[in-house]
């Protein structure tokens, strides 16, 4: 069950941790100075904010997400600039022939290519 707060309008009184269900009626009659029509819920954290629709964490992270799409492009475009590239495979570091025309030449023809790059 929930425990709610009030607060008298007239004489400023608190009444903390009252506890009700969310379906009681609330209080109206101040406790210290008798007002009628004085005392109102203060809103508190708690079961309140989850009552009254709060989100989750993961929707709030993905409104941050969508709010903040070009920020996290431009972080993500300054890294890629700054990631050194991956060394270049093999057929690429000798020439312009691939690894399976490498591989039908004989040993004399690779030792060639390699030295000579014919």
């Amino acid at each position: 069950m929930p425990t709610y707060d009030y607060e008298c309008k007239d004489c400023g009184a608190e009444v903390s941790d009252v506890f009700q269900k969310v379906t009681d009626p609330e209080l109206t009659v101040c406790p210290k100075c008798f007002s009628e029509s004085g005392l109102f819920k203060v809103i508190t954290g708690g079961l309140h904010g989850f009552m009254a629709g709060s989100e989750t964490i993961g929707g709030l992270a993905d409104k941050n997400t969508k709010k903040y799409k070009s920020q996290i492009n431009e972080i993500e475009a300054i890294k890629k600039e700054n990631t050194p590239e991956k060394e270049k495979p093999f057929h690429h570091r000798y020439g312009n022939k691939s690894i399976k025309q490498i591989n039908n030449m004989s040993n004399e023809q690779k030792t060639r290519y390699i030295m000579r790059g014919e």
